[in-house]
């Protein structure tokens, strides 16, 4: 039998991250997680102090990894801000990335710590696509509208087009992006 590999802080996040999605945060237990990631509960304590540690992380992991690295790879291209629309929406429908905001908005609703950390997270978003409607020669009211339409789209397409294959939903996204950005529809 090979050794079990030793796990990282970020397993554990993205283990909870599931757990959240799939049980909602009643369902995110440390026993829980740690059978489920074939461990002893003393390991979890590596890495965070308490429950309550871990659900803090979660927020902060959920923030970086589906909004700050999305942000980022934005920001290392060159492309118009028309195309770096289109590809932000591409990269989150790709990745998935938006699989845990229904959740995290779930949450939301009775824990006023998550209430904060989403609507940060919902202002970052927005006024990342509303700036890049901005570059793309709309004016400051018509690309905060154009943002705030993209980016709560964006958080709720798999939600929308649940059942829909990944191509009818790339070609949703496309759509939606398209007419946004006053691009003609193919």
């Amino acid at each position: 039998m090979p050794p079990k590999k030793s796990l990282t802080r970020d397993d554990w996040l993205r283990a909870a991250m599931e757990l959240l999605r799939t049980r909602g945060v009643g369902g995110v237990r440390v026993l829980t997680l740690a059978q489920k990631l074939g461990v002893s509960r003393g390991s979890f304590y590596w890495h965070f102090e308490d429950r309550q540690d871990l659900l803090s992380s979660m927020l902060e992991w959920w923030e970086g990894q589906m909004t700050d690295t999305v942000i980022e790879l934005d920001r290392a291209g060159r492309a118009s801000p028309r195309k770096r629309l289109m590809t932000i929406a591409e990269r989150i429908l790709e990745a998935d990335l938006n699989r845990y905001d229904a959740s995290v908005r779930s949450w939301a609703l009775d824990d006023r710590n998550v209430k904060k950390a989403l609507r940060r997270v919902i202002r970052k978003r927005v006024d990342y696509v509303s700036n890049l409607f901005e570059q793309a020669g709309f004016t400051p009211a018509e690309a905060r509208t154009k943002g705030d339409l993209l980016a709560v789209y964006l958080m709720s397409e798999s939600t929308v087009h649940m059942g829909e294959t990944l191509d009818s939903r790339r070609r949703l996204v496309r759509r939606h992006v398209r007419s946004l950005t006053n691009e003609k529809m193919q």
